[in-house]
């Protein structure tokens, strides 16, 4: 079985498309399954097994992390043609998601595609929610062009399914437990923001629609209370200059973190903190978890997925600030529940593996294909 995947977005971007196809493309070839990657261009450098074919790109205003591009149609197929994929896996809905489109319908091979990103959601963040229905009705086509539809928790399927898209089936996600590890922890990182600081933790773009603005309202009323506290934010965004400018004195911004760097990070912070109501499924807060931090966060949309209230965190409302307030307050002052949550939030992720999770999507892979050669044979 040989497999070829469209995305607009790869490493070395940060992001959890990008992230997630390059650890499906090292998957597949550790699995002796060919597979190529067809993206707009990259400056990934790291080792890999598995090709790439880029085409100029253009960053879309509103999500630079995704590129617009415009592929050369003919040298792709000829490319492509000379891999002989036997499926073809469209990762994202933008210019390479059609180009995907376009091959599978030209040569006549199956095609699945996955849903990870609820752009619908983000347009009311843009103030361009009239458009949310065409944005729907796109798709809707363009998943419903595809045998299988993966999406990465329960309820993003349930709000596919409700907009209209077939076939659906869940991949779901994992983490790399070793990676981000409580052992991580660096006293340096602490020591940089105060020793006896409780360190909130937040990762992620810093844009409209992650909620931020919930979080940094509910971090100054925390303020008033609990001065022994700091406010960590790992990433970056089209905001980030406007929060640097109104945040007080006890909140630092990182950029982003990578590797070591990121899950020291995580492992030396006390709570980790998650506004967000548009997750499909929220890689952050399972890393968070790993890494043995509670987490209070928004219980919306694909966090729900991970997040149990009492058991390995704090649910708050959706874009709630005095449930994230009272949360947050409540692990900084009781620090026997603030441990137990962090002992039971390893061990839920400590359930969550890579290997399952892939041998899962590579079976239903290998049903799609044998399907298909029957129906042609």
């Amino acid at each position: 079985m040989r497999i070829a995947i469209f995305t607009d977005t790869f490493l070395p971007q940060i992001n959890g498309v990008a992230r997630t196809i390059g650890r499906l493309a090292d998957t597949l070839t550790r699995n002796n399954i060919p597979c190529v990657v067809i993206t707009p261009e990259t400056k990934f450098q790291g080792q890999r097994n598995y090709e790439l074919l880029v085409s100029p790109g253009l960053s879309l205003p509103f999500y630079p992390e995704c590129l617009l591009s415009i592929p050369n149609y003919t040298e792709t197929f000829q490319k492509l043609n000379s891999f002989k994929p036997d499926l073809i896996h469209v990762a994202t809905e933008f210019s390479m998601g059609i180009c995907g489109l376009k091959y599978a319908s030209t040569t006549g091979l199956p095609i699945v595609s996955s849903y990870h990103t609820n752009f619908p959601q983000y347009l009311s963040y843009y103030k361009v929610e009239i458009i949310a229905m065409l944005a729907w009705k796109y798709l809707r086509w363009f998943h419903n062009m595809c045998l299988k539809s993966y999406c990465p928790s329960k309820s993003t399927l349930k709000l596919l399914k409700q907009q209209g898209i077939k076939n659906l089936e869940i991949w779901g996600r994992g983490v790399d437990t070793e990676l981000y590890n409580p052992a991580k922890f660096d006293f340096s990182f602490r020591k940089r923001f105060g020793q006896n600081k409780k360190l909130l933790l937040y990762v992620g773009r810093l844009a409209p629609e992650k909620d931020i603005d919930i979080l940094m309202k509910s971090f100054q009323m925390l303020n008033k209370k609990h001065r022994n506290s700091h406010l960590v934010i790992v990433g970056d965004g089209p905001l980030r200059q406007k929060l640097e400018q109104s945040a007080p004195p006890n909140v630092t911004f990182t950029g982003y973190l990578h590797g070591d760097e990121l899950s020291r990070a995580y492992a030396s912070s006390d709570i980790f903190v998650f506004p967000s109501t548009t997750e499909t499924y929220g890689n952050v807060v399972l890393e968070a978890m790993s890494s043995g931090l509670p987490v209070v966060a928004a219980f919306s949309g694909g966090v729900r997925e991970n997040l149990v209230n009492r058991i390995n965190g704090l649910a708050c409302s959706p874009r709630n600030v005095m449930d994230m307030v009272t949360a947050m307050e409540r692990l900084i002052t009781d620090e026997t529940l603030r441990k137990e949550l962090s002992l039971q939030a390893r061990d839920h992720a400590m359930t969550k593996s890579w290997d399952t999770i892939f041998n899962k999507l590579i079976l239903s892979y290998q049903e799609i294909v044998c399907l298909h050669n029957k129906v042609t044979a």
